[in-house]
């Protein structure tokens, strides 16, 4: 059971202080998708792997509020495969830009592959995008 007291010991506030960032990560997230360029694609769903690295700044105490949730992440990205997309480089894109539209994500990298993109081989995209200081 979580707690929202703030964690215990200087040296975990001091590492906060610091600017510790946490990485999360979401890996081999399998999506159906409508996409690809070619006739042959358009309306016949497709797997997706999908791997999301998020970078947030440290919790101050062991509470969902204090992190991302990854669940609302994954779900992001089961609904954006449920529209048409072309490209895998505009999924990716738009995840990631979801993604860093998270006040506490300060950089996401989303990799997507297609595995059925190729005979013999696997294709793949990859977007990153770092929240600018403001």
């Amino acid at each position: 059971m979580a707690s929202d007291r703030p964690f215990p010991g200087q040296a975990i506030r001091a590492a906060r202080a610091s600017g510790l960032a946490i990485e999360v990560t979401i890996s081999d997230l399998q999506v159906t998708a409508d996409i690809g360029v070619y006739a042959h694609e358009h309306g016949r769903p497709q797997p997706l792997v999908v791997d999301i690295i998020l970078n947030i700044d440290a919790p101050a105490c062991d509470a969902l509020e204090e992190t991302i949730d990854y669940q609302h992440v994954a779900d992001d990205a089961h609904a954006l495969a449920r529209g048409r997309t072309a490209l895998i480089e505009t999924y990716a894109m738009r995840l990631a830009e979801r993604c860093i539209a998270c006040p506490r994500v300060q950089r996401v990298e989303v990799r997507v592959s297609k595995p059925g993109a190729l005979r013999g081989g696997l294709a793949g995209a990859r977007a990153s995008l770092v929240r600018s200081a403001a």
